[in-house]
């Protein structure tokens, strides 16, 4: 969220403070923070952070070859020969301005299409669009409606009315909506048959994507769980010669206490570690929304922890934040069967009983109901996305939301398609903390050259011999402490969410049934009476996803009042 910059059609007037004119491309006005790092070569700008496929390093100039190249392929050549979180806008031979945001992590950026005389704009925050002059303040019911019964399925209609999000790796015109061709595709690297994967190879790979994201920042602060892919991180920026430090988050509860895993990684790879103990009281699950957002995002009960997370990178003078998010995903952990599809299909019934058996022990079950599992997914293809209808009304209840990964997802195989979901699922998270906003936040392990890995390889190699991320832990057995390398737990945040449900019984209600998801009709007022008089018992889950529609009410309010 730290790259801010917005396209605009018509006259630019008096600029807000802190926002610089970058010039026009075409009949678009280009616009951004002054701090925002960009090159820009004739009728094209990068902005961000921007590596080469072929040398792994910093793609430090816009050379005309490929401002050329970029121009002739509509963008399809930057999907190609680029990877990392950048926002590249161009000018074509039409004269139009076209954006591309990045594969997989790349930063949020959002289109208002004029229309009718209207004004246009792409954004990539809605205090910038709202500074410019766009108001953007009408929520839209059916898509907060999908958005909480597909849940994390992030389409391109978004909760406000007239705004579209241009989606990871999607190329778009200035104006128009719809990506165009030459989009990012996780369908364009699944390999049939699938590729064996190397632990060599991995750990390789993984090295050079994290060493050049830390070339870019001379100050880091990582934060360490202790868990696998955080662990992984660590072990890559060992070998920095620039400062950096781990810091690890410590919750009241045992379930959150990470540290003996945290520390054993510090002292290994000879970094020092900070240790910030949160309070044992919960946070306010109705405190207002402190930023502005063009989507709901995140727990409001984790607002506390993210602002103790940007003092403390603060406090280090800190460039950028790095974390571990998304290691599950690339790495391949999965509790589903469809990995042992793909090895019936490619590898044969020995290879498929054997990822059956493996997926039994990663989950505690038995072989049985695995291979159970597997003969009715044979005769009945899994969901693409799961359904949760839990407390919501029927007034907008519709089928899935478009999103262009559906596309096609049915050719894949089962395992590389649940991959490819999977990752989906995780995108939502990238720019849901406020300290994204002050800090840069990166997530190494979502790199493109990763992704396209992790899609290429035997789905099923991923859980062999009965672990989870077994190629990960492999690749960095020999840089990782064995407690971590055989971890198969996790800390959980479980005792931050059930004691604040059950302290703000009354205040959730008064919020949720007097609020505008109710009077909008998405809930189901009664339901959600019911569990919050405790004339019904409300599980965890229930819990939760009460937690999760005062998330959504909570930014409802935000965008109609600060509008």
């Amino acid at each position: 969220m730290t790259l801010r910059l917005a396209i605009l059609d018509g006259p630019l007037g008096r600029l807000p403070p802190g926002l610089v004119d970058r010039g026009r491309l075409g009949e678009a006005f280009v616009v951004a923070c002054e701090t925002v790092p960009f090159e820009r070569s004739g009728d094209m700008i990068l902005f961000g952070w921007a590596f080469g496929r072929d040398t792994m390093s910093r793609y430090a100039r816009l050379t005309g070859p490929d401002v050329s190249a970029v121009v002739a392929s509509g963008g399809a050549w930057a999907v190609r020969n680029l990877w990392g979180n950048y926002i590249l806008v161009w000018r074509d031979a039409d004269g139009g301005t076209n954006f591309l945001r990045s594969p997989v992590t790349g930063p949020p950026l959002y289109q208002r299409a004029g229309g009718a005389g209207g004004r246009s704009c792409a954004f990539t925050d809605i205090g910038l669009a709202r500074a410019l002059g766009f108001r953007l303040d009408r929520p839209d019911p059916r898509v907060i409606d999908a958005s909480l019964r597909f849940p994390l399925l992030r389409c391109s209609a978004t909760e406000i009315e007239g705004v579209t999000e241009i989606l990871p790796g999607e190329i778009a015109r200035f104006g128009e909506a719809g990506a165009r061709t030459g989009s990012w595709s996780p369908w364009d690297h699944v390999s049939r048959p699938p590729r064996q994967p190397s632990a060599q190879e991995l750990h390789a790979l993984v090295h050079r994507v994290v060493a050049a994201w830390s070339d870019r920042f001379d100050r880091v602060q990582l934060e360490l769980s202790g868990g696998l892919d955080s662990s992984i991180v660590a072990a890559c920026l060992a070998a920095r010669g620039a400062p950096w430090r781990a810091l690890t988050l410590v919750t009241a509860g045992p379930d959150g206490d990470e540290r003996l895993f945290a520390r054993a990684v510090a002292e290994l790879t000879g970094v020092r570690l900070a240790e910030l103990m949160l309070p044992a009281e919960p946070g306010d699950p109705l405190a207002p929304v402190r930023l502005p957002r063009a989507r709901p995002a995140g727990f409001g009960l984790l607002g506390s922890n993210d602002v103790e997370l940007l003092a403390a990178a603060n406090d280090f003078g800190a460039d950028a934040i790095f974390s571990g998010t998304g290691g599950d995903n690339v790495f391949g952990y999965q509790t589903s069967i469809a990995p042992a599809l793909d090895a019936l299909r490619f590898a044969g019934p020995r290879a498929a009983v054997g990822a059956a058996a493996d997926l039994a022990q990663i989950t505690g079950d038995n072989l049985w109901n695995a291979l159970r599992m597997l003969a009715r997914r044979l005769l009945v293809p899994a969901r693409l996305w799961p359904v949760d209808t839990s407390l919501l009304s029927q007034r907008y209840a519709a089928a899935a939301p478009d999103h262009p990964w559906m596309k096609g997802a049915r050719r894949a195989p089962p395992g590389q398609r649940a991959y490819a979901m999977g990752l989906a699922i995780i995108l939502p998270f990238l720019d849901s903390h406020d300290r994204g906003f002050a800090i840069p936040k990166i997530a190494p392990l979502l790199s493109q050259p990763l992704v396209e890995y992790g899609l290429g390889i035997q789905s099923w190699r991923w859980g062999e011999g009965g672990q989870d991320r077994a190629l990960a832990r492999r690749a960095f057995r020999a840089e990782l402490p064995a407690s971590v390398v055989a971890r198969r737990s996790k800390g959980r945040i479980l005792s931050l969410f059930l004691p604040a449900f059950e302290a703000n019984r009354g205040r959730l209600r008064d919020f949720l049934l007097g609020g505008w998801l109710a009077g909008e009709g998405v809930i189901d007022r009664d339901a959600v009476d019911a569990l919050l008089t405790g004339r019904a018992r409300a599980s965890s889950e229930d819990m939760i996803r009460i937690l999760r529609f005062t998330d959504v009410e909570r930014w409802v309010r935000s965008v109609i009042e600060t509008a």
